[in-house]
């Protein structure tokens, strides 16, 4: 065999290599998206239900993101906002990881899509993170559900159950039930003309653990 046939036989190798590398990522964001559509529906529908409960309460959507707004008095308001990364990667977080995998596994075939939530109330960084895998696992770990896995074909109940989980969380971190609660901050630099002007005295957020 010349250098032209071998050459060409090892590119075909590699072509087919690739076309499946980007398949099974390709699989990835389309699962995470599509589980991404459920769970803000979802999120969506609690909200309403939240309103007729007496909560002020709603979702909108814009540029991709989900934000979710609960008000349960006067200055009382807490929100959630929900976005899917774009692309897919292998897992590194022992919480999230799917259990057929270890960190030794880099091939595609493993990789998950992320969803990151982000809080008014908790102000570093990212406080949720869901990873969905292309077999319709997923898992989520942070503030508002501490740790939670299921299926992506789950039944709406079971799902909207979970929803219910989240918005019941922000309520807490809005109206300080539920073991959240604020603390006076130690070290404010508050003066005498904050004092004057009715400036807020800086506290802070305290979750139970």
């Amino acid at each position: 065999m010349g250098f032209e046939d071998a050459a060409l036989t090892r590119l075909r190798r590699y072509r087919e290599e690739a076309d499946r590398s980007l398949a099974l990522s390709r699989e990835s964001e389309e699962a995470v998206r599509a589980f991404s559509r459920r769970l803000f529906s979802g999120l969506g529908y609690v909200a309403s239900l939240a309103r007729e409960a007496g909560f002020e309460a709603e979702t909108t959507e814009e540029s991709g993101l989900l934000n979710l707004r609960v008000i349960a008095g006067e200055r009382t308001g807490a929100s959630l906002t929900f976005g899917v990364l774009p692309g897919a990667a292998a897992e590194t977080d022992e919480d999230l990881m799917h259990e057929g995998l270890s960190h030794y596994s880099l091939d595609p075939s493993g990789y998950s899509g992320r969803i990151l939530g982000f809080s008014s109330i908790v102000e570093e960084g990212p406080c949720q993170t869901f990873a969905v895998y292309r077999d319709g696992v997923w898992k989520t770990k942070g503030v508002f559900v501490e740790h939670a896995r299921g299926k992506t074909h789950d039944s709406d109940e079971i799902l909207h159950g979970f929803c219910l989980r989240i918005v019941g969380r922000l309520v807490d971190l809005a109206a300080l039930t539920g073991g959240a609660g604020v603390a006076w901050s130690p070290e404010s630099g508050y003066s005498l003309e904050d004092l004057a002007s009715q400036e807020s005295f800086p506290k802070n957020l305290r979750l139970p653990r």
